[in-house]
């Protein structure tokens, strides 16, 4: 049983209090928000497993996070966080049941037998300040009490959990179906297709939140171990370098056209029992770290056929865990690297998940996944690693705005003996189109230059990334010389030197080639 995060680094301290009170709907001294603002006060319902408990308390608290429409967390979006959120103390949540739960006459924390008949209970919630927009509303009961919004490596739900939220198809999902989340209006439209806040705000009220899916899978915990190479010369899984002007020599490609990295479940062997530890507790031992896989539906029609494959092969189908390479911001100074995600533009580079390699992901492949709340029927693929082949391309979309259209940048437009990588290049665009809500360019120039993180996700959206805190030491905390150690001032805590990984987009193998086919602006911000 994890308890909760507690890192020695500075952090953002966020209130996750209940029954406070009403919130006011004009709320003017909140940074980067100001005058009248929306509220939406809810219900939810747990029906799931009893929960633990531990020096007379309950564990856990239930979480309802709300997210903008054009910022859903990923697979659904390019989200980065939600835009708000509340809690509900398991003491609160409970109450009413509070006489069926067993407390351990020590306090020694007790949990349930697996087979414990499931408990419902209910309660209020109210999130605020919300500014004018399309609201999706999400949850999962933190039975582990181990959520912290403030670290990415504590801020998803993990194995246990029990997950939901306003849905508009709960009687499918039971069943196995994708669920539909209630989509909630907060404003007034304002003529140019906006939601605003009027003068004296907007109080939603009634929405209901359901919490019943108990979800089987930790994060996929990873860290890079190994990179083949034949296209640049990488040779540190850490550090991998790819040229912004890179240059498949035929297409389809193989193995070798690729620069793949192999991302490992867990962390170095070396690190796995701090990593089990204090300050993180990751899900990395007894039993070891997992990495699962499963055929995407990708156009969601519930079967599998070849509108399921890559571009790259007709014969290759696209995995869970999605791999992605998401830009974040550079650093500040040299000893404070940035671990958050760039947020305007979002760039982002999709890795081609595989089973060890192409011929072996087309031959030996995983079944599919068909309810993406619960991923692990019988037949679920584990794996202890997953090769992530690099593509050359990247999307680059401000999420924020849905005006500008998106950019789909590929870094050429034919492979070097001159076959054509885009077939149809209006297929394409009519597929971005539909997937982000608006026209999309496709533009052939280099890749944009920078750093960017290596991330996993699952189709619950449980993700993991690295570069993160538990890899890199904050500025309050510098490393130790041998790297080891993160230390602060009054305490010290280990550095998972595994967890400190990127890939890297640089300089061109032909200059020339890029001043004649830059990076779109739209890729930049500039």
């Amino acid at each position: 049983m994890r308890r909760s995060l507690a890192l020695p680094f500075p952090a953002l301290l966020l209130a996750l209090a209940a029954g406070c009170g009403d919130p006011d709907t004009f709320v003017p001294d909140i940074p980067g928000f100001s005058g009248p603002a929306g509220v939406v006060e809810g219900t939810l319902t747990y029906t799931g497993p009893p929960p633990c408990t531990e020096k007379g308390h309950v564990v856990g608290a239930a979480l309802v996070l709300a997210f903008d429409k054009r910022l859903l967390p990923p697979p659904s979006g390019l989200g980065t966080g939600a835009a708000s959120l509340d809690a509900i103390p398991g003491d609160v949540l409970f109450a009413s049941i509070r006489d069926k739960l067993v407390f351990d006459k020590d306090g020694k924390l007790r949990c349930p037998d697996a087979s414990a008949p499931n408990v419902t209970a209910s309660g209020t919630w109210t999130i605020a300040p919300l500014s004018g927009g399309t609201y999706q509303f999400r949850g999962f009961y933190d039975r582990d009490g181990d959520f912290n919004p403030a670290f990415s490596i504590s801020n998803l739900p993990t194995a246990g959990d029990v997950g939901g939220g306003a849905i508009d198809n709960a009687a499918e999902v039971l069943m196995g179906a994708a669920p539909r989340y209630t989509e909630v209006n907060i404003g007034e439209p304002d003529g140019n297709g906006n939601l605003v806040i009027p003068a004296v705000g907007v109080r939603v009220l009634g929405v209901g939140v359901t919490l019943g899916q108990v979800l089987p899978l930790e994060r996929p915990v990873f860290y890079p171990s190994a990179v083949a190479d034949s296209v640049a010369g990488n040779t540190d899984p850490r550090k991998v370098v790819v040229p912004s002007d890179f240059e498949f020599a035929t297409f389809p490609p193989t193995d070798t056209s690729f620069i793949r990295i192999t991302l490992t479940a867990g962390v170095d062997p070396t690190e796995v029992d701090a990593a089990a530890l204090t300050p993180f507790f990751l899900p990395v031992k007894d039993p070891a770290a997992t990495l699962y896989m499963a055929v995407e539906d990708v156009n969601g029609d519930g079967l599998l056929n070849n509108e399921d494959h890559v571009v790259e092969s007709v014969n290759v189908p696209q995995l869970y865990p999605t791999s992605v390479f998401s830009k974040i911001n550079a650093p500040r100074l040299a000893n404070d690297k940035r671990i958050e995600t760039q947020s305007r533009p979002r760039v982002i580079m999709q890795g081609l998940t595989l089973l060890k390699n192409l011929l072996l992901t087309s031959t030996k492949l995983p079944p599919a996944m068909p309810d993406p709340m619960n991923p692990v029927p019988p037949f679920q693929s584990a794996e202890p690693e997953v090769t992530v082949a690099v593509r050359p391309a990247a999307l680059c979309i401000d999420p924020v705005d849905p005006s500008k259209k998106g950019v789909f940048v590929l870094s050429r437009k034919t492979a070097a003996d001159g076959t054509a990588i885009i077939a149809d290049e209006e297929a394409l665009k009519q597929s971005l189109a539909a997937r982000f809500g608006r026209p999309f360019d496709i533009v052939y120039g280099c890749l944009p230059e920078g750093q960017y993180s290596m991330n996993l996700v699952y189709p619950t959206g449980q993700a993991w990334s690295v570069p993160n805190e538990a890899g890199v030491c904050a500025l309050a905390e510098p490393q130790t010389s041998d790297g080891k150690t993160c230390k602060a001032v009054t305490n010290a805590r280990p550095r998972l030197v595994s967890q400190d990984a990127m890939l890297i987009v640089g300089a061109p193998n032909d200059a020339a080639y890029c001043k004649a086919n830059p990076t779109p602006t739209a890729c930049t911000g500039l």
